[in-house]
């Protein structure tokens, strides 16, 4: 075969075999990419699912204690559009994602719209927009964010107010489902995270954001007992009631910012 007829003759082999190969390979698929609720200090042998919820309470100063207890966390699981696990991701692309503050502050966006964490409106808060994971993705394609941060190690500059119905997990710009349990389905889980700081701070008035306030105390003292629209986020440790002790656990962080008792 001469050399002019087998240029184009190869030109096309290769098209054709490039044509089996996806373009997007490396990108995350939302179908066979999720997250999944753990704790427990042992991240080979996590709680998971409704065992692991329980401990997805923080207050605005990350202070430890009852605030994000057990390294409570959320595993990540990041796989391409053929099931292959994507190994590498940075930390900083796979986060979940806040506005900052709401509408009505001036923050918009496609992250918590809810969660107040801005310096704009609570003097000498961390602006947090990304809280990223611990590391990047394995070879297995797997990444934790531990809320508290890293391992669980408190992180001084990942502190937030309020909560929002769900808290947006992405990875690389493209927006994953959560389970339940490794073996659930894609959208069996919303990831929240209830805070100490539940009232108030939505608004223009500075100041009034990421902190527990005699607000946030006497919501819950005033609520022992009863099952209104809000019980669930003021039921901080997931027992299926407002009681005396979601009552103590707020009352032992009274006055708690983002400035104090730890900077």
């Amino acid at each position: 075969m001469t050399r002019w007829l087998w240029a184009p003759i190869a030109g096309a082999l290769i098209a054709l075999l490039c044509s089996f190969v996806p373009a997007n390979a490396q990108t995350p698929d939302p179908n066979n990419s999720y997250y999944v609720p753990q704790a427990g200090l042992d991240y080979g042998n996590p709680l998971e699912g409704n065992e692991a919820i329980p401990y997805f309470r923080a207050c605005p100063n990350n202070d430890e204690g009852a605030s994000l207890p057990l390294a409570a966390r959320i595993k990540i699981v990041v796989k391409d559009v053929n099931g292959a696990p994507i190994p590498g991701i940075p930390t900083a692309n796979l986060c979940i994602l806040f506005n900052g503050g709401t509408l009505l502050q001036g923050f918009t966006g496609i992250g918590a719209d809810s969660v107040i964490a801005n310096s704009l409106f609570n003097l000498g808060c961390p602006d947090v927009r990304c809280v990223s994971a611990d590391a990047p993705t394995d070879a297995n394609g797997v990444a934790y964010i531990t809320f508290a941060g890293p391992g669980g190690v408190r992180d001084p500059n990942r502190k937030w107010g309020h909560y929002d119905s769900e808290l947006p997990v992405f990875v690389s710009g493209v927006k994953i489902s959560g389970r339940l349990t490794s073996a659930s389905a894609n959208g069996s889980y919303v990831l929240r995270i209830k805070n100490f700081d539940h009232v108030g701070g939505l608004g223009l008035i500075l100041n009034q954001g990421e902190s527990v306030s005699l607000l946030d105390v006497n919501a819950i003292g005033n609520s022992l007992g009863l099952i209104d629209s809000q019980s669930y986020w003021k039921d901080l440790d997931g027992d299926g009631e407002v009681d005396i002790a979601d009552y103590n656990m707020i009352f032992w962080h009274f006055n708690h910012g983002c400035g104090a008792p730890l900077p």
